[in-house]
């Protein structure tokens, strides 16, 4: 059966895969050197919105990249969103399952900071689910930190602070949908069962290969060279392992490419398709 988003996928496939491996952090910018006139919503590095920058005529402000309304809905600007920020989608996609139900910011800090320790980004936890909440993926709510106090004899009213503050992020539902989408396997199935099907058996031969243990770039650009498929026209190593990376199949961590919980889900899918 189609996926619901299937013509979501189909119509992200035109957009360019941009890695964000040269990330930088948006907060560190100086506000005062930041030239509004080349800032570009095509730009990768325009992503993430600046912060508000102080004095600026409110006609100049950008408007967040991805949005319901500059999408046309919740599920196209998140999908959007984690299309164009590939080295943070599994990251993004965690931040959206750990929030069902609700979760305070700093356990998500927490568990974001463990997340990217292997695969670093400059892009605080909380920057991500900023982009999520404006995406449509996650809302915030503000608990209760003061009561409201009246004092009698002085004619006065005032608030006592009972605790410190500890937002709560809850997952949308359009969020939750887009989360089984990407991570049920769906754009696995579109690439390794459907576009790239004739390289089934390079595929399975590779996932096996990792799943025994992490391997290197190099390891496995050697495996892929002994087929002879790969010869004509030439596919290299490097392609089966953007594929796999770009599908959630596989992960960078601790400096070599390991087997990713969904990708070894995954696998039997691969060897029934081989019969």
């Amino acid at each position: 059966m189609a996926s619901p988003f299937s013509d979501a996928i189909d119509a992200l496939d035109a957009l360019e895969v941009i890695s964000f491996e040269e990330e930088f952090d948006p907060l560190a910018i100086n506000n005062e050197e930041l030239n509004q006139e080349e800032m570009d919503d095509d730009n990768p590095y325009d992503i993430v919105d600046y912060p508000l920058i102080r004095n600026m005529p409110e006609g100049m402000r950008r408007e967040a990249v991805f949005t319901p309304a500059r999408q046309g809905s919740a599920q196209q600007a998140i999908l959007s969103m984690v299309h164009r920020n590939p080295a943070r989608r599994p990251v993004l996609m965690g931040i959206v399952k750990l929030c069902e139900g609700g979760c305070p910011s700093t356990e998500i800090t927490a568990q974001v900071d463990a997340w990217q320790e292997h695969n670093r980004s400059v892009y605080a936890p909380m920057t991500l689910c900023r982009m999520l909440e404006r995406a449509g993926a996650l809302t915030l709510e503000m608990p209760e930190t003061a009561d409201e106090c009246e004092d009698v004899a002085e004619g006065v009213a005032y608030l006592d602070i009972t605790e410190s503050v500890d937002p709560i992020w809850h997952a949308t539902e359009a969020g939750l949908e887009v989360y089984d989408l990407i991570m049920g396997g769906d754009p696995f199935r579109k690439i390794v069962l459907g576009e790239d099907v004739k390289y089934l058996e390079v595929y399975e031969s590779v996932m096996d290969y990792v799943a025994e243990k992490p391997r290197s770039r190099e390891e496995i650009e050697n495996l892929v060279d002994t087929f002879e498929i790969v010869k004509k026209p030439r596919r290299f190593g490097g392609h089966f392992i953007d594929m796999l990376e770009q599908t959630d199949a596989i992960i960078w961590r601790d400096r070599a490419w390991n087997m990713t919980d969904l990708g070894m889900r995954l696998l039997p899918e691969v060897k029934a398709a081989r019969g």
